[in-house]
Order: structure tokens, then sequence, then C-alpha cells
């Protein structure tokens, strides 16, 4: 199995090597490991390279168009432009290939060192009850994220098309399986079993797993560090804004409730997913023909949300900020439905933990609308939460835009998913060769 295969013994002279030397015990890491976090959608490519020595980003960049007529190709080293073309591109193999020759054509101009000690890194969305947090790929951990895709039509399918993709592509270099669900494998049962026949859960795991996992885990990492607190039994209430949403409770790190459920689908309302809403509706639906299963799927994935409620295609919230500002009722009441949908949850989350010290924005729109946390945070003056609005209109990047004198503080913290995950893949890589 590809996923298997140990590296041969390696003797490099580049500064930043990678070596693996062979003993009695099987096969020891010796020095630096060169970790590409992928993201595969389903007709695009995002990648970041990280020297795992300190977690510095080396290279990053993006394929888009894949199987159109005219594909587009960016990628940066250091920060600098070194591709930036049009071209077509049939499908995710062919993109791959291109990323790895950009690379195998650096390593030749001596721009980069050698990747010969490459981990290929997933952030994989869904693999339901069958894997652990972090997963060498193999078969088996491949049926499992086949499995969910049932239920992730949107990601999962693409990451497994990358996964086979790079197989072919380096047959020989590790790829790890990061996944999304991982980092609320800490929830108590009772905030993960669902109202249902409990055979359900033990027999096809339908349970709450909650997503945006990478996320979370780095805000939790990060929140101590800008508040000068220490992590242990501190109240986090992390929020991810962004086309898809989702509410974190952590307590000292772990994760201990989340809005999002069995899939990404429920929770809170998202750019085109519905979120929370009485399931018998879709019985009533279905019963009475109104609409077939495919069609339902589509329109809870695709046009629901913010999208559904205001009669915006793709319900991006700027665009629906700007009809509510010329008078368009439908996105007034999206935006007013939106920002409720989060102080629920905020209020649910208060009595989780038995307390809030912290509520942290992050995503898109968390990190860069600064209209939207002022709605949310707009009424909660009353559970210690005092906003500045001058801090909060003109905050960039890490910041804290509550006033001093507030009992909660709230805080922009840009997430780093792919740094985060980069880290996990590689925290487990070792643990194996030890």
């Amino acid at each position: 199995m590809i996923a298997n295969t140990p590296f041969l013994e390696m003797n490099l002279s580049k500064k930043g090597a990678f070596l693996f030397s062979r003993c009695k015990e099987g096969v020891r890491l010796n020095k630096l490991v060169w970790s590409m976090v992928l993201n595969c959608g389903g007709s695009s490519i995002k990648y970041k390279l990280f020297n795992m020595d300190n977690e510095s980003m080396i290279a990053d960049g993006n394929i888009q168009g894949l199987g159109k007529s005219r594909g587009h190709i960016s990628f940066n080293v250091s920060g600098s432009k070194t591709v930036d073309k049009e071209m077509p591109i049939a499908d995710h193999t062919a993109g791959l290939q291109i990323i790895i020759d950009h690379f195998d054509g650096l390593m030749k101009n001596g721009i980069i060192d050698s990747l010969s000690s490459l981990l290929i890194v997933h952030k994989i969305a869904h693999g339901g009850d069958k894997v652990a947090p972090v997963e060498l790929i193999t078969k088996k951990v491949e049926a499992a994220i086949a499995d969910m895709s049932v239920v992730t039509s949107v990601h999962n399918p693409p990451m497994l098309e990358g996964i086979r993709a790079m197989q072919v592509i380096r047959p020989n270099v590790p790829q790890i399986a990061v996944f999304e669900t991982g980092f609320h494998t800490t929830l108590p049962e009772y905030a993960s079993v669902y109202g249902l026949p409990y055979e359900w859960a033990e027999d096809y795991g339908l349970r709450k797993y909650g997503f945006h996992g990478a996320s979370h885990r780095y805000i939790s990492e990060m929140v101590p560090e800008l508040i000068g607190s220490s992590a242990t039994d501190l109240r986090l209430i992390s929020i991810h804004l962004g086309s898809g949403t989702s509410v974190a409770a952590i307590k000292g790190g772990r994760s201990v409730d989340i809005s999002s459920g069995f899939t990404p689908q429920s929770g809170t309302m998202m750019s085109t997913r519905a979120g929370d809403f009485d399931p018998e509706i879709l019985y009533f639906l279905l019963a009475r023909k109104i609409l077939s299963l495919e069609e339902l799927r589509d329109i809870l994935n695709n046009k629901a949300g913010l999208a559904g409620i205001s009669g915006i295609p793709g319900g991006d919230i700027r665009d629906i900020q700007k009809a509510a500002a010329t008078g368009n009722a439908r996105a007034k009441l999206a935006m007013d439905a939106f920002g409720y949908n989060i102080k629920k949850f905020i209020g649910a989350f208060g009595v989780a933990l038995q307390g809030i010290d912290v509520i942290s924005f992050t995503g898109g729109i968390g990190e860069n609308n600064p209209q939207i946390r002022a709605e949310i945070c707009d009424g909660m003056e009353w559970l210690g939460v005092r906003l500045d609005q001058a801090k909060n209109d003109s905050a960039s990047g890490n910041s804290i835009i509550s006033k001093i004198d507030s009992p909660v503080k709230v805080v922009i913290l840009p997430t780093d998913e792919e740094r985060i995950v980069a880290r996990q893949a590689f925290e487990f890589w070792k643990k194996r060769r030890k």
C-alpha cells in the first residue's frame, strides 16, 4: 500500500534536508520534514508548504478552473509570485502534477531545498466514527472517507480525488488525513447524542461530530497568547464566520460543544445552507411530492440559508448587506436572522461553559466584517459583552475589540487552518517514527 511505504535512506546535503536512517528499531526521523497541506475542491486545488523545523510557510498557491477551457495557476514562494498564468487543466491529477513539477524546477534551480522528505497532508471534512482525528491514509481510511461522501458531497469526493492523484504522482510519499471532526472528540456524550434511537448511534454513527475543527483548535491555542492569560479553565466561545459557519464552546482548550452536528449542514444558518430547522419539513415536502430527494439536497446545500431568505444567489454577506442598506426587506430579514442565530448559540454555550471569558471571531466574515461583529454583540451587555465600536471598526489582524472594562473579552483572530493541520500531521508522523 502506498501510504505504508517507508522512506528510503537519504543523504541530502542542502540546508534543511530531511534524513531518515535505518536502524534495528526501524526508520528513525533525524531532521527536518516538509509538509504540504492540500485542499482539493470540486474545480480547484489550494496548497501551502511548511518547513516543519519552525513551521514557516515556504510556498503557497492555487489552481482554479479544473476541467474548464481556461484554468488559472497562481504560485508563490516566500511571498514572491513565481507563476501566474492561464491554461486548460484537465483534472486534479493534472493540477497536482503541475504543482509537483513546479517544485521540482525550483529545487533544480536551488530556490528551495529538496522535497524528497515531503509529507502530503489533507484536511478532510468527515470520516465518521471509524477514524481517529489523524490517520495515515490507507485503503481503510479511504473507504471511511468515501463512505461519508454521501453526506459531505461538496467536500469529501474532491479530497479523495486529490489523495488518489498523489498516489499516482508520488507513490512513495506518505499521505496523512487530518479530520475536521477531530477537535470535537472531547464532547461529553450528553452533548453529542441525538434524541434518536440509541441503536442508530451504535450501528450507523448518527451523532454530533462537529466541524471547522482545525480553525477552532487554532483559535483555542492563540487566544490565551493574545489576551495574556492561561489556557487552563479559560471559557472561550469561538465563532467561525465564513461561507460555512460554526460556533464552538471551548473550556481549557477542549471542545465541549459545537453548533454543527452529524454534518456541516446543521447548526447555524450559513451562506447557502439552512442550519437547524424542523426535520418534519423534509417529510412534508417529500410526502406531498413538492420536491425530490435530490432537489431537496441541492436546495439545502446551495440555495438555503442567507441565499434562501434574501433571494440573492450565493448568499454573499456583502451583497446582502448592500441590498439591505437600499431597503431590500428580505435582505434585511436575512441579516437579522443570521445575527440572531449566532446569538442563540452564544447564550446556550455560555450555559455549557458556566460563564464566558472570551468571544473570538474568525473566518472571512468574522475577521473582515465589523458590521456583523457589532450586530452579534449588540444587546449582550447583560452577558458582560461591551464592544468598543472604534476598535471594532478599525481592527486588523489579531485584535482585542472589547472595552478595557468589559468582563467578557471580544477578540479577532485570523485563523490558520493549514498551519494547525500541518502541525497535527507532523506530530502524528514523529510519534509513528519513534
